[in-house]
């Protein structure tokens, strides 16, 4: 490996990581205006408010209503979720992912962190607000159907109807009349999500509130949450999401979703929707998702942009369907992933097959570069023009052993988001103490052997010294050879807090390019007496 590469190297993975701390986080040009209006947060959603108090009911005598017993465990279930709604206000007070486990591998995840009440309503009239966390509401219940009401004189004036389907949507109608003039309502998404608290310490950083507003991805992280944020605009959909799992708001087109309020505490995320009326009578519709991060699920409900698939998105998700293409095939995503990376390596082949020629061509023909040097010593320009032609007669190209490897980068950025946050890989066995594949090595033994066939690699691939190499050039090779015990420490270091999946990546790819620069310095070996003497032709015939 070359000084040039060596220093592409270094600047790739620069890039990398000021791309994965600051670009990838925090992609300021897709967000929309942020206004904070701490004040307004505070009055909307503070925790006291919240907390469940005595009834309040600004229509009539509290003998209008009927009075009915709370019951906390109304359950709506299918095959993928079990949703446990309470009648206090008909609100969701638990989600199962029944198929999805926790840590120890056997508690099925429970999606909220809280059970104050998602989805609770509270609605504001000209002279009054009525909050229905505060009510207990008679209801109805058939199949994957439930419907929670309030009445008064034997008529419904609240209804607040769930839909459960077979996957992970919910459908929610609320239909609301004889309030007089409702101004608009408040949609609580205020539970926070559910999270990994074992494997990957960073889990903070994908803990995030995601909405489209006026067809634009707004983005707001935890740290910026704890200040308060409000966005304003014609809101399509809204998500609070972790690593792996979402909460996922969708009004129908007809509802005025036009502000959020978005605040945090204790590494929760949550949301309070404000909704447009001004009418004497509310019927609208909306779908929900609760569950994983899964593209094809998102996909099919026009959430896919919730994702995150890092700086290269289409390259990203066509390796994403590779890979659960390979997955059906061998059912392990560790060997999976070494598929892949053979898979890649025999379509980069003939790239660094040539690229390596070129770098063995460079080296033969270094004592003419060094004879139009001083040839050309007092005039510099003719000298590259001479250069550059001798490149091309020798069919040397000047990136050398560079190119491959910054072909392989792209490849390289677009995997990482994918074996990062993809549901399908959280818990993923390869062998032995690799138990999750989203996660780093927690014995850093990846890291470590990946360093070794680093070390080889460079190794193999280093110059060696030739008799006719003035002092620049041997000096050259000495750091190249301080280079090549320095990066694979280097690369341990930065690889050891990466995904352990996309440590067996480049591993796998490290060894398939040892035996493929075997293979080739073996083919180079029976060529070099040829290109030796071209050489010497050339250097006893110059142009």
């Amino acid at each position: 490996m070359d000084k040039r590469t060596i220093l592409a190297l270094l600047l790739i993975f620069i890039v990398f990581i000021i791309s994965n701390k600051i670009l990838w986080k925090k992609p300021q040009q897709e967000q929309i205006v942020i206004q904070q209006k701490k004040e307004v947060v505070s009055e909307t959603i503070t925790d006291k408010e919240l907390e469940p108090k005595e009834p309040i009911i600004p229509l009539g005598d509290k003998e209008d209503f009927q009075e009915i017993d709370i019951n906390d465990n109304i359950v709506l279930e299918n095959d993928v979720v079990k949703i446990i709604f309470t009648n206090r206000g008909g609100n969701i007070r638990q989600i199962i992912l029944k198929n999805i486990m926790k840590d120890d591998k056997v508690t099925p995840v429970e999606l909220l962190l809280s059970e104050k009440g998602l989805l609770n309503i509270k609605f504001i009239t000209e002279s009054d607000s009525f909050d229905m966390r505060k009510n207990n509401l008679a209801y109805y219940q058939s199949d994957n159907f439930v419907e929670f009401y309030l009445e008064v004189e034997d008529k419904k004036i609240v209804q607040k109807s769930f839909q459960l389907h077979d996957n992970y949507q919910l459908t929610m109608n609320l239909l609301i009349e004889d309030f007089g003039l409702i101004h608009s309502y408040n949609l609580g998404m205020d539970s926070g999500v559910f999270f990994d608290q074992k494997g990957d310490k960073r889990f903070v950083s994908y803990i995030k509130a995601v909405s489209q507003i006026d067809n634009k991805i707004s983005k707001v992280g935890l740290k910026n949450a704890i200040k308060g944020e409000l966005l304003y605009g014609n809101v399509d959909w809204t998500v609070v999401k972790s690593k792996y799992f979402m909460l996922a708001t969708i009004p129908d087109r007809r509802v005025k979703l036009r502000e959020i309020s978005i605040f945090a505490g204790n590494n929760s995320l949550k949301q309070i929707s404000r909704v447009e009326v001004s009418r004497i009578k509310i019927d609208h519709n909306f779908n929900f998702y609760f569950g994983p991060v899964d593209y094809d699920n998102l996909k099919a409900i026009g959430l896919e942009k919730s994702m995150s698939f890092g700086m290269i998105p289409p390259i990203s998700k066509l390796i994403l369907k590779l890979l659960m293409f390979l997955y059906k095939l061998v059912p392990n995503y560790g060997f999976s992933i070494i598929i892949l990376s053979i898979v890649l390596k025999l379509l980069f082949s003939p790239l660094t097959h040539k690229s390596t020629q070129s770098t063995q061509k460079m080296q033969h023909v270094q004592p003419l570069i060094k004879e139009i040097q001083a040839k050309y010593k007092n005039n510099p320009q003719k000298a590259q023009k001479e250069i550059m032609a001798l490149y091309k007669e020798h069919g040397v190209s000047p990136l050398g052993g560079c190119l491959p490897l910054l072909l392989q980068m792209p490849v390289f950025f677009a995997l990482y988001p994918v074996l990062q946050s993809t549901i399908d890989l959280r818990h993923a066995n390869f062998i032995l103490w690799i138990k999750d594949l989203s996660i780093p090595d927690p014995y850093y033994i990846l890291p470590i052997i990946m360093g070794i066939s680093m070390f080889l690699q460079q190794k193999l691939m280093s110059a060696k010294t030739l008799p006719n190499m003035d002092d620049k050039q041997k000096a050259q090779l000495q750091t190249q050879k301080i280079m090549m015990y320095g990066m694979p420490i280097f690369l341990v270091f930065i690889f050891k807090s990466l995904p352990a999946g996309l440590v067996l990546y480049w591993l796998s790819y490290n060894i398939l390019s040892i035996f493929e620069q075997i293979l080739i310095r073996k083919g180079g070996i029976r060529k070099s007496g040829s290109e030796m003497k071209k050489v010497e032709f050339g250097r006893q015939n110059p142009k």
